[in-house]
């Protein structure tokens, strides 16, 4: 059995939650500027790339994208399209680069995080902020990768505790 199936889609969904909750109130109250917040549930989104991107998998991302956009100051579907889009690169990036490391996924959460925030940067800001809009991106981008080593390290322990026999079937 492995995460995926010990962990339907509505628990990385939940996961999310907890993730949102993290961010929008614990990184404020302890001090850390918008700057540096990074993006968790991007995490977990990047933890599903190494899954084939049907059934479960690309349910539970879609879940966290949802999640996601509830507490961000973006409005409208761009971010959960952004997020899906790093989900389904990712997916894509698995096939020709191994995904499987925890130092891959963690650069390419940052990667991932850099680019959502200058789109969304591009999208929301005038042309005079955008410089503004790159210190935060390259900020959000280095925390990010930051926090998705521990975070990843978790999960794929996890994940070799409930390894199928067969370890080339990540999705059940």
């Amino acid at each position: 059995m492995n995460t995926l199936a010990l962990f339907s889609p509505l628990f990385f969904t939940f996961a999310a939650f907890i993730m949102t909750a993290i961010e929008s109130s614990l990184f404020p109250n302890l001090g850390v500027p918008a700057i540096f917040t990074p993006d968790l549930n991007l995490v977990l989104i990047i933890f599903l790339t190494p899954c084939p991107p049907g059934g479960r998998s690309l349910l539970a991302a879609v879940g966290i994208a949802l999640v996601t956009s509830l507490f961000s100051s973006s409005p409208g579907i761009l971010q959960p399209l952004c997020h899906l889009f790093i989900f389904l690169l990712g997916c894509r990036l698995n096939q020709t680069i191994f995904m499987n490391h925890i130092f891959p996924q963690a650069v390419f959460a940052g990667i991932g995080k850099l680019l959502i925030t200058l789109f969304l940067g591009i999208t929301m800001t005038s042309p005079q902020l955008f410089s503004g809009t790159i210190l935060i991106a390259f900020g959000g981008a280095a925390t990010t990768t930051l926090f998705a080593i521990p975070i990843l390290f978790f999960l794929n322990s996890l994940q070799k505790k409930h390894w199928p026999t067969n370890p080339n079937s990540i999705s059940a």
